[in-house]
């Protein structure tokens, strides 16, 4: 059948989906954006009929309208009357949304991966220069909690990683910008991605957390462009590790 009028591959079935999309309307909805993000639907092409998908889908039709309206809130496809439902181009994909990063193919990671820490290495030594202008005694405990925590990464693997996510948030958050603030999904995805690998290569956090303890220490000192500077060497250091 041609890419326009079949959504699902052949070969492809249900049971595949990984388990952490609960629901069938999410994992129709993943299958679907995957088979969109693979280029088997291109921008502009038309979904098969409701009828169609039901046959190839066998699911209910409140099963498949509701797992639409998640590709529809992501961005993927959209409905005009008289028109029919097509494939939006991707610069109207909500790229940054956890359900559609969980999308893409194990192949694509990498790549992704990559790209989230080149914006992270724009986005973080600005969020570390502002708060060390503007972090207050709460933020700085937050910060120095989750580094405490990091340092125990021997002998709780799970909750270091899991702090040393928290810590770069921390710092989004210290940084008092409501514009930068919804950024955080980029660092937290960038993370979600890396610090399991990093940590599994390196066999924990002491190699990076002397780079951190600099961060923190910059912000305590108010001193915004050596805060910059020690978020840029840790975010080099940590790209160089994974890509370079």
């Amino acid at each position: 059948m041609t890419r326009s009028n079949r959504l699902i591959s052949a070969n492809e079935t249900i049971g595949s989906v990984p388990a952490a999309e609960r629901g069938l309307p999410a994992q129709i909805a993943a299958r679907m954006g995957r088979s969109i993000l693979r280029g088997e639907l291109r921008p502009g092409d038309k979904l098969p009929k409701e009828t169609d998908l039901l046959d190839q889908l066998q699911v209910s039709r409140t099963t498949l309208r509701e797992a639409l309206t998640i590709l529809t809130s992501k961005g993927f496809i959209e409905a005009k009357q008289r028109i029919g439902t097509s494939v939006r181009a991707p610069s109207a994909w909500n790229t940054l949304d956890p359900m559609v990063m969980s999308w893409h193919d194990d192949e694509d990671e990498q790549a992704l991966a990559q790209e989230l820490f080149e914006i992270r290495s724009a986005i973080e030594p600005l969020a570390a220069r502002l708060a060390a202008a503007r972090a207050t005694e709460a933020d700085l405990a937050q910060l120095r909690a989750a580094l405490a925590t990091m340092a125990e990464d021997n002998s709780n693997p799970r909750l270091a990683m899991e702090a040393d996510i928290a810590f770069h948030l921390g710092i989004i958050q210290a940084a008092h910008n409501r514009f930068l603030a919804p950024v955080g999904s980029v660092i937290r995805a960038a993370l979600t991605i890396s610090v399991p690998k990093t940590f599994a290569k390196f066999g924990g956090m002491s190699h990076a957390l002397g780079m951190h303890e600099a961060i923190v220490k910059a912000i305590e000192q108010r001193a915004p462009t050596k805060a910059a500077k020690a978020a840029e060497k840790l975010i080099a250091d940590t790209y160089e590790r994974n890509f370079g």
